[in-house]
């Protein structure tokens, strides 16, 4: 259990709580008890010197045992908890207790008398009586703040789903104190996030498709155009605008779909079969060797975009025009001979963040982008390395294998 959490806290002081006063109520417990026995000591002490024993004995709640066979089993079976024994010819006595009653057996010179303690509600009755009023008060409150701390993690499960970008989560919670309020809180703010992404999602499909006809009427146009030069410079600048459109596209749609919905297990060569022919490209420019061929639960359409971008991206790059694919340890490696690049590896994720060298003069700077988008949907890891004048990235794939 984590020691900085409200569970532990609470468990250490309740813990202590019940230690403590434990050893409270006891240590006040056995004083009484031993109070008493003193008490009824004395009292049978002074039984002795009376002459009207009966009388004497039934005011102060104790009483004479005369039957000798009882006297026999108790001295018999009893157990002694306190022993005196005098000088020959003085009084000796042992208290005993035998079938949870207190008894006292004297031994005087010229008689023995065995006396009972009579059972009556007393200092220590009434002692164990409050602790255990007192260890039902504590274990009520605790089950009480256990069930209004649970609804937190529950909370936090679905804080957990959010952060993944799951908005399709009630954060409801039937209760009037301050964790009802706070999922009160959450739920709006949910509510209000939706309202905006589904604006957004309006916008760009809109404003996306309103788009695609001026840029197709603009290619059009400029293959009108006698001037070779401005004709391919404006046919450059449509084509470019075309990319981006489609690639804000790819991201809308993706944000729109349940990826999990749509998810099923393929083997991964299936998968490079699908990206390939987004690619067009051939064969020996991509080295694959299906070893291992894991089987992935995936959207198989929008992974293996995110495989094309990856594979596009490494051919681009390398020295060679070639990329190396291999599968190894529950990963997914795309390795290229060439340059390390001259952005950020945190930035080469952001969206317009492009490498600036002269291989990359058409691109958009959101391939990478839409990758690790994708990826993220998919809860799958991407991670970037430079090693031995090779660029690596590597897909950490645990969380979506099938069972073989």
């Amino acid at each position: 259990m984590n020691k900085n959490s409200i569970l532990f806290k609470l468990n250490l002081i309740f813990i202590l709580t019940f230690v403590v006063s434990g050893a409270l109520f006891l240590f006040v417990y056995f004083t009484l008890q031993k109070q008493s026995n003193f008490e009824f000591i004395r009292k049978s002490m002074l039984l002795v010197r009376t002459h009207n024993l009966n009388t004497y004995a039934k005011s102060e709640n104790i009483s004479l045992i005369e039957n000798p066979k009882e006297i026999e089993q108790i001295l018999k079976d009893s157990k002694v908890i306190l022993k005196k024994e005098m000088p020959a010819g003085m009084q000796n006595w042992a208290l005993l207790k035998f079938k949870s009653h207190t008894y006292l057996f004297m031994q005087m010179p010229n008689q023995t008398l065995l006396i009972k303690k009579e059972q009556r509600f007393g200092a220590p009755s009434f002692i164990l009586i409050l602790w255990a009023v007192f260890v039902a008060s504590i274990l009520f409150l605790y089950i009480s703040i256990l069930k209004s701390i649970y609804p937190i993690k529950v909370l936090r499960k679905k804080i957990e789903e959010f952060k993944k970008g799951n908005l399709n989560i009630n954060f409801e919670l039937k209760r009037k104190d301050e964790v009802g309020f706070l999922a009160k809180e959450f739920q709006e703010a949910i509510d209000n996030l939706k309202k905006s992404a589904e604006l957004r999602q309006w916008f760009l499909r809109n404003v996306a498709h309103e788009l695609k006809t001026p840029i197709a009427k603009g290619m059009i146009a400029s293959e009108l155009l006698n001037d070779e030069n401005r004709k391919q410079n404006f046919l450059r600048i449509f084509k470019r605008l075309d990319v981006l459109i489609n690639e804000l596209l790819s991201i809308e749609q993706i944000a729109a779909k349940n990826i999990e919905d749509s998810a099923q297990c393929y083997r991964f060569s299936q998968i490079l079969e699908s990206a390939k022919k987004l690619l067009f490209l051939e064969d020996e420019k991509i080295k694959y060797t299906p070893d291992v061929n894991y089987t992935l639960k995936v959207d198989i359409d929008f992974f293996a975009i995110a495989i094309k971008n990856l594979i596009d991206n490494g051919i681009k790059f390398s020295s060679n025009k070639s990329i190396s694919i291999y599968e190894k340890d529950k990963k997914i490696i795309f390795s290229n001979l060439g340059e390390k690049p001259h952005i950020d590896s945190d930035k080469m994720f952001e969206p317009f963040s492009k490498e600036t060298s002269p291989k990359n003069k058409e691109g958009m700077g959101l391939g990478l982008y839409v990758t690790r988008y994708i990826l993220d949907k998919h809860k799958i890891k991407i991670t970037y390395n430079y090693e031995n004048g090779e660029n690596i990235f590597t897909l950490h794939i645990k969380q979506i294998l099938c069972d073989n």
